[in-house]
């Protein structure tokens, strides 16, 4: 089960760090986050709030984790003689922290030695993990997007040497505390919080359909499902809508809150892949969700039937259309890329990318095999 201690939500949840850190007797604190969460008025105001409980902070996290720059952190976090973490904003600083807290009860002092803990996977259910040897540093967590990796204890990088995401899985890793405050998260860029929106709902399609779906994590990937299609549009549209906000904030963790269990798939695959080339995390989604759900749908059509009959409840018309359809018309509202293409990405890095999808663990829950000719496909028809 999730390792998550506490929530604390709605507006003004951040003002709540504090005493959740005394509540822990934790008095040195590294903040964790990227330049643009990290040079903003509402950041200078946590950080002000938490006063000499600040001993560092860290504002360089960058998209998808280059792995050099942990090494940084987990350097600059043992000089300061850190007792915790707190990560502000979206999936990369809460998954860099995560990296950092494995990399210190590690010993990890190079990029050589993270590759120690990355999780190894070969197609289609071979896993290779090195038991982690201490305990991972206190991860607290301030999301401002909806990638929801506050949630769990996954944690991505990228070896651009190698143009591949690397995935380090442990339980362990998971931040303690977590605090939605949908006052806090108006900051984000609409676009961000459109794209890692349409993650959300990625989680919640691939977990009810996933090779091992489980009722309970089902019930909860529906009702995330709903929740989005609701709230989402209504968030992007008005940042100030803290109701809609918080909503699509507890809708992400209902979407994943099984992961370590009931995983991922064919879609996060390619999506994780794609980020290795310079695509956004959010925006893997928008463009490979719909292409895969239609891939999918042969095997797994009582659950796109359910999908779409609670998205046709949402969306309000008596047309007969496809949970695909359904989705797509949530992107055409949201406004979200659609196309590779579109960030600059040639078409010869597909092939790299199709390899690299079958190396990464989420891909084995695909409810139907797949080789990297099937995945050069779709990435065909999304290029």
């Amino acid at each position: 089960m999730p390792r998550v201690e506490t929530v604390v939500q709605g507006v003004g949840a951040v003002r709540e760090i504090g005493a959740e850190l005394a509540r822990r007797d934790l008095k040195r604190v590294f903040l964790v986050t990227g330049h643009s969460v990290g040079s903003s008025e509402a950041f200078a105001a946590l950080a002000s709030d938490l006063g000499d409980r600040v001993v560092g902070i860290f504002d360089q996290v960058k998209a998808h984790n280059p792995v050099e720059l942990i090494v940084e952190l987990i350097t600059a976090a043992k000089s300061a003689q850190a007792e915790a973490f707190v990560a502000v904003g979206g999936g990369s600083p809460v998954d860099a922290a995560k990296l950092a807290a494995i990399g210190l009860c590690e010993g990890s002092e190079s990029v050589e030695d993270l590759a120690r803990n990355y999780l190894v996977f070969e197609y289609p259910n071979t896993i290779h993990q090195k038991p982690l040897t201490g305990t991972p540093m206190p991860v607290f967590a301030v999301p401002t997007t909806l990638s929801a990796a506050e949630w769990d204890g996954f944690a991505g990088s990228v070896d651009h040497t190698r143009d591949t995401k690397d995935l380090t899985v442990y339980l362990e890793a998971t931040p303690q505390v977590v605090f939605l405050d949908p006052e806090f998260c108006a900051h984000t860029p609409r676009d961000l919080w459109a794209t890692t929106g349409v993650r959300a709902l990625d989680h919640a399609v691939e977990t009810a359909y996933a090779k091992n779906a489980h009722p309970f994590t089902t019930a909860l990937a529906n009702g995330a499902l709903t929740m989005l299609a609701e709230n989402l549009p209504r968030s992007v549209k008005d940042p100030h809508d803290y109701d809609a906000a918080l909503k699509c904030l507890e809708a992400a963790w209902m979407s994943i809150i099984g992961v370590h269990n009931v995983s991922l798939g064919l879609s996060h695959a390619i999506g994780h892949q794609l980020g290795a080339v310079g695509i956004p995390h959010g925006v893997t989604s928008c463009i490979m969700l719909p292409h895969v759900m239609r891939f999918l749908e042969p095997v797994t059509s009582a659950e796109q039937a359910r999908m779409a009959q609670s998205l046709a409840q949402v969306q309000g018309d008596g047309e007969d259309l496809s949970a695909a359809d359904r989705l797509e018309r949530i992107l055409d509202e949201l406004g979200v890329p659609r196309r590779v293409s579109d960030f600059g990405v040639g078409r010869d890095k597909m092939d790299g990318v199709a390899r690299a999808t079958l190396g990464d663990i989420v891909v084995r829950e695909s409810p139907r095999p797949v080789d990297e000719t099937v995945v050069y496909g779709l990435l065909e028809t999304v290029w």
